[in-house]
């Protein structure tokens, strides 16, 4: 589910890695350069104010501290429990258990993933809890009906159609290294370690492999040339802005509809509760009225006047 406001899932996984990171004890040496100790406090507070960073709005970059960033969207997140809260929308317990346990059946290794940042089980439940409480909100008094989903699915084919994908190995060198490659092919070398030895892209290191991809992430020239190329061919050389290219189809998977089965109607309707939510719960607007009734207070003083200004007006960068 994509959330609707600006403390979403995707600055949600920086506010976790930003937790997990700051479990390391203030007190205690976080790293040591040729014996010298950088200490916790010198960590943290770096992290506090490093420069050059901010945020992207409406296409233009704008410079911010990240201990800005962060303690905004905290505040932003208590907020959104509260209200939840008030409203009496706020997420079931058993809820959030059972959304953490059906992103571990897709990536059953997650917790250990983000483990190794310092992001533990208790985090992770947080953020879903916030996202469950921001979608309560959303969709407070929507409800839609199992027609009404079958419906939408029938009437939008394209939406729930899996385009062609491609399962490819690339070669990727300057023009003065094209001769080699088509010379080590030609004389029947693996394409993969062909990739292995002379590729200039990161994937060399596993063969020039890449993930399956639908052929609507290629641009007009590579769907075309790999248009012309059956499984276990290759392309012909394309060129491209940072030298040429090349690549072996190793699979092709054809354009396909999805079933509409339970996840699938689950996804639909969550998101039409949603679409028609945005007419009538305005959750942005909800939190911006709680944060201006709020009782904030901040101990940083280096952070306490940017955040008076910011429950002054929600819309500062």
């Amino acid at each position: 589910m994509k959330h609707i406001l600006r403390f979403g899932w995707a600055i949600g996984l920086t506010g976790l890695m930003a937790m997990g990171l700051a479990q390391s004890s203030p007190t205690a040496p976080v790293a040591t350069v040729n014996g010298e100790e950088i200490s916790g406090l010198d960590y943290f507070r770096r992290m506090e104010f490093l420069p050059g960073m901010g945020r992207m709005s409406g296409g233009t970059f704008i410079a911010t501290y990240p201990g800005l960033m962060a303690l905004r969207q905290l505040i932003d997140e208590r907020l959104l429990l509260q209200v939840a809260k008030e409203k009496n929308v706020a997420p079931r317990e058993d809820l959030v258990t059972k959304a953490l346990q059906d992103r571990m059946k897709d990536q059953p290794d997650l917790l250990a993933t983000l483990g190794k940042i310092g992001i533990t089980e208790a985090d992770l439940k947080h953020q879903i809890r916030v996202e469950l409480a921001e979608f309560n909100l959303a969709t407070m008094s929507i409800t839609v009906t199992d027609q009404e989903v079958e419906k939408h699915y029938k009437d939008n084919p394209s939406l729930f159609t899996v385009p062609r994908r491609y399962k490819l190995r690339m070669i990727a060198v300057p023009e003065t290294d094209k001769a080699a490659v088509d010379a080590d092919l030609a004389a029947g070398k693996p394409f993969a370690d062909v990739a292995k030895n002379r590729s200039k892209d990161p994937t060399s290191a596993r063969g020039g492999d890449m993930p399956l991809l639908p052929e609507s992430q290629f641009s007009e020239l590579v769907r075309l040339a790999l248009s012309k190329v059956k499984v276990g061919g290759t392309s012909d050389w394309i060129r491209g802005e940072t030298g040429w290219f090349r690549f072996l189809v190793e699979d092709i998977k054809a354009s396909e509809k999805r079933p509409l089965d339970a996840t699938l109607k689950e996804q639909v309707r969550r998101s039409m509760m949603l679409d028609r939510g945005r007419a009538r719960n305005n959750v942005e607007k909800m939190i911006n009225e709680a944060r201006t009734k709020a009782k904030i207070t901040v101990a940083q003083p280096g952070l306490e006047d940017m955040i008076r200004q910011w429950v002054m007006n929600p819309y500062l960068p």
